[in-house]
């Protein structure tokens, strides 16, 4: 017998550490823009007081870890694209520009935008500080090529960053054939590597000033979290919900990137996407007594990567629900014992996969994965358990671990155990980080199922 699970039902004791409650009772009328005002700006927690941003102490930080990379490599620079959905161009440069970036061990990076960062020179310029001074006008193929060969370096063996990528859907990278053939054209004498992999591992590991970023992005996760939980406490349809959650992100001065959001509600499920009225309209679910409605968020702030798994019933879940719950929340607690500097995120997700095999449940969804760069643990374990799926065709073969690494302190991590059996579905986890105190769980609210 599994043990029971105190399941949260989200009332203004719900609150999280250090935050203003709301209370769920009372009438639901307008009410005047700078009341709005007023109560948005009392739910906000401590860690979204303030908008830090990364200093060039940082800056120089990521610089010697790249130029440590080209030295381990034997490498004479490294051209990194930025295209693809993680930007990598912005670890060197601190702006997601999808630009081309060129590093080598002496010289400052190039920054090749093929037009005029006119956003440096406006009136607002100053507000932020730049990373990186030289950037060059122009076909950024044909001046990438040029100012490789100004350097004498056309015959030399450099790093690229874009034909691979860890990103699920990027496996193959994003750099476009056409562009690709187009730098082998202009350049045929150099030796190129690719150390995408090597790249990103330096990247997951988050330094103290990029935690305090991370913590951010957790934070504006977190009231996305309640936002979500409110919104459908008042009534709200699953448009109006998930708008919600987008608002708290971007009122925090946060952002989302591609997917922006999972989303799924109704009586039963085990589908787990974009919903589909993000990609072909349609009405929303209007919530009813025994429906679910649960979202995957995506918080980011100043480019930094939080995930929170937040999971909303209506009503009082039935005893398959909880038994669902159960097992996530036997997962997490798992996955948060065992954490430790040392051990391979294949042992993480092994131990986080564990209650799944021992219920009879299966996953849609990785049970953990990091942030970001993204790494993810085995998705679609043993749906053949499930009797709900006996009527498909074919079962879902889903994707085995892909990578593995030894974690370390600064390894951020997205917790989001799920288990689905007989068309119902549970999902819940944020962002833990592993910082110089073990294991720091930056959400509270998605961690269990929420009651409304």
């Amino acid at each position: 017998m599994r043990r029971s699970v105190r399941t949260n039902h989200f009332t203004s004791s719900s609150a999280a550490p250090g935050t203003s409650a709301r209370s769920s009772g009372g009438s639901h009328h307008h009410k005047t823009r700078k009341g709005r005002n007023q109560k948005m700006e009392n739910t906000l927690s401590e860690a979204l007081r303030g908008y830090p941003t990364l200093s060039l102490k940082e800056r120089d930080r990521r610089w010697a870890s790249v130029r440590g990379l080209l030295e381990r490599e034997g490498l004479d620079g490294v051209v990194v694209f930025g295209s693809g959905r993680d930007n990598a161009d912005a670890y060197l440069t601190n702006e997601a520009k999808g630009a081309i970036v060129l590093l080598t061990p002496e010289d400052d990076p190039v920054l090749f935008l093929g037009d005029v960062p006119l956003n440096r020179f406006d009136a607002q310029a100053s507000r932020w500080e730049r990373w990186v001074d030289e950037w060059v006008h122009g076909e950024p193929i044909s001046a990438l090529a040029s100012r490789i060969r100004e350097r004498g370096l056309g015959k030399a063996r450099l790093g690229v960053v874009g034909l691979t990528s860890r990103m699920v859907g990027e496996w193959a990278g994003t750099i476009s054939h056409t562009t690709w053939t187009r730098v082998l054209s202009e350049l045929p004498d150099v030796e190129w590597a690719d150390v995408a992999d090597a790249y990103e591992s330096i990247a997951i590991i988050k330094s103290p000033e990029e935690q305090v970023l991370l913590r951010r992005a957790a934070a504006l996760g977190e009231e996305a979290c309640r936002a979500f939980v409110e919104t459908a406490r008042a009534g709200g349809n699953e448009h109006q919900i998930a708008a919600a959650s987008f608002h708290a992100i971007i009122a925090g001065g946060g952002w989302v990137r591609w997917p922006f959001m999972l989303e799924r509600a109704g009586e039963s499920m085990f589908a787990w996407s974009v919903p589909e009225w993000f990609e072909s309209g349609g009405a929303p679910r209007i919530l009813r007594p025994g429906d679910t409605i649960a979202a995957e968020i995506f918080a980011f702030y100043g480019g930094m990567e939080s995930q929170q798994q937040i999971d909303v019933c209506v009503g009082e879940p039935s005893a398959l629900l909880r038994e669902l719950e159960s097992v996530c929340v036997d997962s997490y607690q798992a996955g948060l014992a065992a954490l430790k500097p040392g051990m391979r995120f294949s042992e993480l997700a092994k131990i986080m996969e564990e209650p799944l095999h021992s219920s009879k449940t299966w996953n849609t969804g990785p049970m953990v994965q990091t942030v970001s760069p993204i790494y993810n643990s085995a998705t679609r374990l043993h749906p053949e358990v499930d009797p709900a799926l006996s009527r498909l065709e074919q079962l879902p073969s889903g994707v085995g671990l892909d990578g593995d690494f030894v974690i370390e302190q600064g390894h951020a991590f997205a917790f989001e155990p799920n288990a689905l059996r007989d068309g119902q579905r549970v999902c819940i986890g944020g962002t833990v980080l592993l910082g110089p105190n073990g294991p720091e769980e930056l959400n509270s609210i998605p961690n269990r199922l929420n009651v409304i």
